[in-house]
């Protein structure tokens, strides 16, 4: 049985931090994982987990960070943090930019014009790797949000609820302006909003009580992206 189906306009971008169309999510709904999607089946519509273990955890502090109760009157809260644990041992599909070389170093890391001789695609690269799916490659993706070159339709949206969010777009800016011909490494620019907890596990703070974020979690904006692969 073949199911056929047309696109009313080609696709821009599948880069998940600034894809926002339909057309492009039927092809991301099938490369990246974001903690949360929803349940094929049911009606009305209700979220589930994808690549997190769980539905995330949510916390709630007032204005001086002061644990308060899920019963807390909305006025009361300050802020709503969001604990989310993927799922261990996820794996990226082989890919070139996580090839290494006998030392352990990027083998791809610093390609030349003549390097790129003969290669057309990524089948052309004599080696790949592949590694495991970490939380901070989704705390990395957060990041790209307010990256300056990238231009994420939902940058003004996020950067009135995720801590911190507005202040790091203006940092990311003044860096590339300084020098816009260097890799921004966003690990270098810590964002107050978004914490790596362990291996598995990050925290999102929001201003708030914003329970629609829970909705976010599931579209491809949320979803991991290895740093190697952007410097790739």
């Amino acid at each position: 049985n073949v199911l056929y189906s047309a696109f009313s306009e080609r696709p821009k971008h599948l880069d998940p931090a600034q894809a926002y169309s339909e057309n492009e999510y039927e092809f991301l709904a099938q490369i990246y994982a974001p903690p949360l999607h929803y349940h094929y089946l049911k009606r009305p519509y209700e979220l589930v987990p994808l690549a997190a273990g769980g539905m995330p955890t949510v916390r709630y502090l007032d204005k001086d960070r002061r644990p308060l109760p899920d019963t807390a009157p909305t006025e009361k809260i300050a802020f709503s943090v969001y604990e989310i644990r993927i799922k261990p041992d996820m794996r990226y599909q082989p890919h070139p930019a996580f090839a290494r070389d006998a030392q352990g170093k990027p083998e791809y890391g610093h390609l030349t014009p003549r390097d790129l001789r003969g290669i057309h695609a990524l089948g052309d690269f004599p080696h790949s790797g592949t590694r495991t799916v970490t939380a901070a490659d989704y705390a990395y993706q957060i990041k790209r949000l307010a990256h300056p070159q990238l231009h994420t339709p939902i940058l003004g949206v996020m950067g009135e609820y995720i801590t911190g969010l507005k202040d790091f777009a203006a940092t990311l800016q003044r860096a590339v302006q300084k020098d816009p011909d260097a890799f921004l490494d966003l690990n270098e620019y810590p964002l107050q909003g978004v914490q790596v907890v362990d291996k598995y596990t990050y925290r999102i703070e929001v201003h708030g009580k914003y329970p629609q974020f829970a909705y976010w979690l599931a579209m491809p904006f949320f979803s991991p992206m290895p740093q190697e692969v952007e410097r790739f």
